[in-house]
């Protein structure tokens, strides 16, 4: 059977999820599908991304929106959105046109959730372990929209520089930039700091800024103090053994943890006081298997936010979820089965503004308009996987030269995505990770 044409066109074109990560959206798209929502909700602090391609870009977004919904046949678009832009809400209601709706969302996290965005927009609960086509709704981010509808290859990336430094904008950049190139621009304000990638609840510390480049998942880069409690807790985080012996020692079983997770409060089986019950059971070289922990989302609101005791139960649902997944263990949908929103939902929902407070961002302006600087650096290093699935496997040879939006890498018939070259160049070198570009020649 033929690939539907908008489809074809988005595979061709390697558009992934934006928001993270970097599902192939053309598979998405294969299914067909009553809603498509926007998650522009963008709950984590920091991040103005899709907020300035919105207020920039609102024709070729709305664009890709609209051909989202001819290619999943939907009947409407709802753009979910946090209801104190509301300048931004009327430019997008004056300009959305027919089957097209803004609905307005609380500013709390996270609102971006894929399943609770659903219940916000539409007031339908997504069962635990079936994707949101069960509910007939497709969720994709502002990004992607915008790619589909600009109909070329994608080569760019936005990304909001944020945090201690003196620039702070959005930019749209190459793929393959060097984050070195990005943190110079941004003109960090301490001489000693550690660099976030994405967000501060869900994204990543760098592990080495000199090899690091932007991909078409990058989101925001936040420079922050080495001794900050963001990055302490990330430290921490990343060190497994040293999450569960705390974790064992510690845990009073207060249930804050489950009390406001919104995955929990969306009816779905996740108790991450119960991953911690289990933890301080379990021999401490052993791994925990909690098929609860399953219906983790990763949101870190459990350990960031929740936890009196500055402990670590997402850390350690986590490694349960991963534990439970590699043994085999299958979330049980008929027993997991929701009853429906927590009775308490809307009074237990964490406001943006205290999770500001708690993480302490307030010293660091929450602002990135977009900037039109642009860059052109000497080589960029692209990425043969930037999304889920198979790597890219390169069809150029070293030598040869490229035209910017020429292909330069395919996954064939496999899940993954196609990759561009970003500018035009001659290709310097290849390797099993990455295509080299020397630029300008």
């Amino acid at each position: 059977m033929s690939m539907n044409p908008i489809v074809a066109e988005v595979k061709e074109h390697g558009i992934v999820g934006a928001g993270g990560a970097g599902f192939p959206t053309h598979v998405k798209l294969a299914a067909n599908a009553s809603t498509v929502i926007v998650n522009a909700a963008e709950c984590e602090p920091l991040i103005h991304k899709d907020k300035e391609i919105l207020t920039h870009h609102t024709t070729d977004f709305l664009n890709g929106l609209r051909r989202t919904m001819d290619a999943v046949s939907a009947e409407e678009g709802l753009i979910g959105i946090k209801g104190k832009h509301e300048q931004l809400i009327q430019l997008l209601r004056d300009a959305a046109g027919q089957g097209i709706r803004v609905v307005p969302v609380g500013d709390f996290y996270p609102a971006g959730d894929e399943i609770t965005l659903i219940y916000e927009t539409t007031g339908k609960v997504v069962e635990a372990g079936k994707l949101p086509l069960s509910q007939g709704v497709i969720v994709s981010n502002v990004e992607t929209l915008l790619n589909i509808g600009r109909r070329r290859p994608v080569t760019t990336t936005f990304v909001t520089l944020g945090g201690a430094v003196e620039q702070r904008v959005t930019l749209e950049v190459p793929i393959g930039l060097p984050l070195t190139t990005l943190i110079e621009y941004a003109r960090p304000t301490i001489p000693d700091y550690t660099v976030l990638l994405g967000g501060p609840m869900m994204g990543r510390l760098a592990a080495s800024i000199e090899t690091e480049v932007t991909t078409k998942t990058s989101s925001a880069i936040i420079i922050l103090p080495n001794d900050h409690t963001l990055v302490r807790r990330m430290r921490t985080m990343g060190k497994p053994e040293t999450v569960r012996k705390i974790g064992k020692s510690a845990c009073d079983q207060c249930i804050f943890c489950t009390a406001l997770c919104p995955r929990y409060l969306l009816g779905h089986p996740i108790q991450p006081h119960k991953a911690m019950r289990a933890l301080m059971f379990t021999p401490i070289d052993d791994s925990i298997t909690e098929p609860h922990t399953l219906a983790c989302c990763e949101c870190n609101l459990c350990s960031m936010v929740s936890c009196p005791e500055g402990l670590y139960p997402g850390s350690v649902s986590v490694l349960s979820k991963r534990a439970t997944a590699a043994a085999g263990i299958r979330l049980d949908t008929a027993s997991s089965a929701t009853n429906g929103p927590h009775p308490l939902i809307s009074y237990r929902r964490t406001p943006t503004g205290k999770l500001k407070r708690l993480l302490d961002l307030n010293q660091f302006g929450d602002r990135g308009p977009l900037s039109t600087s642009s860059f052109m650096p000497a080589t960029l290093s692209i990425p043969l996987r930037q999304h889920i699935g198979k790597a890219a496997q390169p069809i150029v040879q070293k030598g040869d030269r490229v035209a910017a939006g020429s292909k330069i890498a395919t996954v064939g018939s496999d899940l993954g995505s196609e990759i561009h070259a970003p500018l035009a160049g001659r290709v310097e070198q290849l390797s099993e990770s990455a295509i080299n570009l020397t630029l300008g020649e």
